[in-house]
Formats: C-alpha cells, sequence, structure tokens
C-alpha cells in the first residue's frame, strides 16, 4: 500500500490491514478518536512510535456485556491484554512500548473511559489533522491485535467532511457518558512492568 491510495474498504486480507491503514494516517494525524467493543493494549503497541506524536487520544472501550464492577472490568482487560502483551515481550523485553503507554495514561495525554449504561460495541477511529482531510475507519474491528491485523473484518475509511462531523458528534455525546478506566489500565499495565 506504501504510495498508493488507502483503499476504502480495510477487511485484513493480505496486505489490507487495518493496522497498515492505521500506520499510514497517523503521522499525518494530531487527534486520534477510538470507540471499540474490545480494547486490548496489543493494539497500542503494534502501533508504538506512531500515537505518542499525537497530541491526545482518546479510547473509549465497552464494559464487557454490561460487566458492573471495577474488579470484572481489570479482569477482563487483564484477560484480553496478556496475551497480546506476551507476545510482544517475546520480541522486546525490555516493553518501552508499554513504559510509554503507562506515561502517556499517567499525564492524561492518552485518555480512556468505559461506557456503562448499555453493552457498547461500537468500532470507530477518527483522525484529525492539520491542513490535511480527516479520516474516519468505522467497521466491524476492535482495538485489538486480531481485529487489526489478521481477523477478516470489514471497515470503510471515509473523509467526507459531513460524515466526519455526524461520528463527532455521536463520539463526543458517548464520551461524556463514558467512565474514566485510567487507574484500572494502569493497574494491568504496571503488572507486567513489574514482572
Amino acid at each position: 500500500m506504501a504510495g498508493d491510495k488507502l483503499p476504502t474498504l480495510l477487511d485484513n486480507w493480505g496486505q489490507n490491514t487495518v493496522l497498515a491503514a492505521f500506520q499510514r494516517l497517523l503521522p499525518q494525524s494530531l487527534k486520534w478518536d477510538v470507540a471499540t467493543g474490545y480494547f486490548e493494549i496489543g493494539a497500542l503497541l503494534d502501533l508504538d512510535g506512531l500515537w505518542q506524536p499525537l497530541t491526545s487520544m482518546r479510547i473509549l472501550l465497552g464494559d464487557e456485556a454490561t460487566r458492573r464492577t471495577r474488579a470484572e472490568l481489570v479482569a477482563s482487560l487483564r484477560e484480553q491484554s496478556d496475551e497480546s502483551i506476551e507476545a510482544v515481550k517475546e520480541k522486546d523485553d525490555s516493553l518501552k512500548g508499554l513504559a510509554a503507554i503507562r506515561q502517556s495514561l499517567q499525564s492524561g495525554h492518552i485518555q480512556a473511559r468505559v461506557y456503562t449504561k448499555a453493552k457498547f460495541h461500537a468500532k470507530g477511529y477518527i483522525m484529525e489533522g492539520d491542513g490535511l482531510p480527516d479520516y474516519a475507519v468505522v467497521g466491524s474491528s476492535n482495538f485489538t491485535h486480531p481485529c487489526l491485523t489478521q481477523n477478516i473484518e470489514l471497515n470503510i475509511l471515509t473523509t467526507e467532511p459531513h460524515q466526519i462531523n455526524a461520528l463527532r458528534d455521536w463520539y463526543e455525546q458517548v464520551w461524556k457518558e463514558g467512565e474514566e478506566v485510567r487507574e484500572e489500565i494502569l493497574t494491568l499495565i504496571e503488572r507486567h512492568l513489574r514482572e
């Protein structure tokens, strides 16, 4: 895909991965808003070096079939993220990417909230640029390593301003209703950094 136009449909067939699209779009972006039913730290590790220059990143996630306690949420996040973190450990024992995520969460550069009012199964990504077109990806891909790289998914990439504005309005509404989960994600990360 290097040098050519990004496809409208992103499905993870061959080289047409959602990850590859993000790898091309993030260097042109200032802000990134993520809505995902499922989240794992491995997705951020896959994009290490690309999200750090953003001025801000917000992640809104589902609470896993409307889990009602923080302990259940942490257990679910741990289950989803442990495998992806272990895979990264095999390649990079230092886990610099994990330390960068911790620092970004602590500083507020990355903000994370969970939507608990209903089962939240949305998947959307809004990237705002500086003088360049804004981009959005909406479809079936959760913010997890398999959904960005392996699973056959179906997502549409758009630069249509009216569609992106509608997505922004929607995102702002659900973001306001979300509950902060920074500490829960930090707890998960700290465990791996201690190991």
